[in-house]
């Protein structure tokens, strides 16, 4: 029996199996590297009970969820018990009618079943095409599926109450980090230690995204090949970051290598040179030189089975209480977790380059339906105003971390409550900002490339994130390369020194960073609201900050920006000593501090608002893009 009656409902939701979105804006030759999906030509029109075909052809099922019942354990059971072919499909009704016509006008096509209603026939209601993920109410959908460990593929506004989410379980989800659990012994009394030390689950989940990237989308033949010069060889980075955690463990808690010893000797540090000087390049470890001096693919998995394993030892002592939890241990913790989530990053932006030619798209992640996606990102109202005035303010950068209280035994217990961060972080400062106007969103793909082919010709690089292929600007995605009208929207990524040229030509500069933190304290909404960061997408999205609906609030569109502070040291910096050089071996002129996050970003890092990233001026492979302020 069901527990309520159809016009008990305030909210409806209907999860429905679903197709494979179409990739048909995908060039030729990319789209052959992709997955197979099917073709979906057009968004619906008109009511249909099947708007989108289903590859199955297996009867369509639709589940109707009364909005009490809209929460995550009633999604993963009905997702559970109704998916059919991996995917489903949940429309919501906002309009919060005491009365639900559509199910008391056909109440005989549908089943009660437990928490909800179960139908093969469903009339899709009309639909407009403006959708924005950082809307309010959009955003709490996608906060209450990301609990669910379920993602929204893409959304659809059906009409102005009713929203379409495809839904599909994930080959591995990140929690929002605001409801991420901390780790905490038994033999601590209160609920929990607060702060951000990582849970086993979280290292679980981190797992598996790296996993993902390095084996299954790392092809055979690529493990000794370079995407970027630059940088070492992917096979490198699949040892490095086990060899990495070993030995910040054997610092903090003592014993030797995990076998083999050797790997220590290879895997220890990569290397960033200096681009316009690559002999100039900090202490990095001697790799072999020949193929076939390399370890084997198998060594190291082994080798990274071992690290997990004894890090799963580690946590089995700090939570029965054999071994303190310490200061140094959290931040040992935390360092090791967050390094780990920098290189899934860093890596990807390298495997970009390949994506299309050798680089696999992402499993279990479904192909976006880039026909249904333009149509949307073109229809993102244009920012209420040109541009923003910021400040005059005072902004605090940085937190209180020192490394170097560790090792005092006054403070060597002091782990509740507390953030670690990276060196550069800490101290917490003050600085001045005065009044200045900022553009609303960062510069896009579009404004670049009239710029790159305008003006600027010949002045300005083409961004290493488009392609030409047969005559025509492309830009690289990992599912291939799609087409410049796709992405017209996204913000560029492309080099600090060329974003600098564009600023000057629109009579502007880039912020430095205390401007830019100001800005995005202001104006940036977090994952939790609806920002494209933590894999919530693979690629960029339209940024959607300028809005006056939402007081100018919402998303860069999930890249970092540069700006023009150079990365360097300031009063009270104490350098890591677990990770020696980490920020100081690039004080060398040659970087700017970045800030933000980019849609690779874990949430753990993104969340921060501490955090600082530093890439060199003149390299245009990472995901930095930038906004354009103006002097008064």
């Amino acid at each position: 029996m069901s527990p309520f009656t159809a016009r008990e409902l305030t909210c409806e939701v209907i999860i429905l199996s679903m197709s494979n979105p179409s990739s048909a804006c995908l060039s030729p030759a990319s789209s052959s590297s992709s997955s197979p999906s099917s073709s979906n030509s057009a968004l619906p029109e008109s009511r249909s009970s099947t708007p989108f075909s289903d590859v199955s052809n297996a009867p369509e099922t639709f589940v109707y969820l009364p909005s009490p019942y809209f929460n995550p354990s009633t999604l993963r059971r009905a997702f559970e018990k109704h998916c059919a072919s991996g995917s489903l499909r949940i429309v919501i009704d906002n309009s919060n009618d005491e009365k639900i016509r559509y199910i008391d006008e056909h109440k005989k096509r549908w089943t009660a079943c437990d928490e909800y209603f179960v139908s093969t026939e469903y009339d899709y209601p009309e639909h407009s095409s403006t959708l924005i993920s950082t809307d309010p109410v959009h955003a709490q959908q996608l906060f209450t599926i990301s609990l669910a460990s379920l993602r929204s593929v893409y959304a659809l506004p059906l009409s102005s109450t009713h929203t379409l989410h495809v839904l599909e379980r994930p080959a591995f989800s990140f929690l929002p980090f605001s409801k991420k659990p901390t780790f905490t012994p038994d033999n601590v009394t209160h609920s929990k230690l607060g702060g951000n030390i990582p849970t086993p689950e979280e290292w679980r989940t981190l797992w598996s995204a790296w996993d993902l990237v390095t084996l299954q989308m790392i092809p055979q033949e690529m493990l000794h090949q370079k995407p970027i010069d630059l940088r070492h060889k992917c096979l490198f980075y699949i040892g490095h970051i086990p060899t990495f955690l070993d030995m910040l463990m054997s610092k903090a808690i003592g014993g030797g290598p995990t076998e083999p010893k050797h790997f220590w000797n290879i895997f220890e540090r990569g290397i960033d040179p200096h681009v316009d000087d690559p002999d100039h390049c900090h202490n990095h470890s001697e790799v072999p030189e020949k193929d076939e001096d390399w370890p084997t693919i198998d060594s190291i998995i082994g080798f990274r089975d071992g690290v997990r394993a004894r890090l799963m030892r580690l946590y089995d002592d700090l939570k029965s209480g054999v071994r303190p939890l310490t200061r140094n241990i959290a931040r040992t913790l935390v360092m090791t977790i967050e390094h780990e989530g920098w290189h899934v990053e860093t890596l990807l932006y390298m495997l970009l380059q390949r994506a299309g030619t050798g680089t696999l798209p992402p499993p279990g992640f479904t192909t976006p339906s880039w026909e249904v996606l333009v149509r949307q990102w073109n229809s993102i109202p244009a920012p209420s105003t040109p541009t923003v005035l910021i400040g005059p303010a005072i902004v605090t950068l940085g937190h209180e971390d020192s490394e170097a209280l560790d090792q005092l035994p006054e403070f060597a217990l002091d782990v509740e409550g507390r953030t670690f961060g990276w060196d550069n972080e800490s101290p917490a400062r003050t600085t001045e900002v005065k009044a200045f106007k900022a553009d609303w969103r960062p510069v896009t793909n579009g404004e670049f490339m009239s710029f790159w082919r305008g003006a600027s010709k010949g002045c300005v690089e083409m961004p290493k994130s488009w392609v030409m292929e047969d005559g025509e600007v492309k830009v690289r995605t990992m599912y291939g390369y799609i087409t410049m009208q796709v992405a017209q929207h996204w913000p560029v990524l492309t080099a600090y020194d060329d974003l600098v040229t564009y600023a000057h030509s629109k009579g502007g500069r880039l912020p430095t960073e205390p401007e830019l933190r100001l800005f995005l304290d202001t104006y940036d909404v977090s994952h939790e609201d609806g920002a494209n960061v933590g894999f919530r997408n693979w690629h960029p999205v339209p940024a959607t900050m300028g809005i006056e609906e939402y007081a100018g609030k919402g998303s860069n569109g999930g890249v970092w920006e540069w700006t023009s502070t150079a990365f360097d040291g300031h009063e009270g910096l104490a350098p890591t000593n677990l990770f020696t050089g980490y920020s100081t071996d690039f004080f060398d002129t040659k970087h700017q501090v970045v800030l933000g996050a980019s849609y690779a970003t874990i949430p753990r890092l993104a969340s921060r608002r501490t955090v600082r990233n530093f890439y060199q001026h003149n390299y245009p492979y990472p995901w930095v893009g930038a906004r354009v302020v103006y002097d008064l």
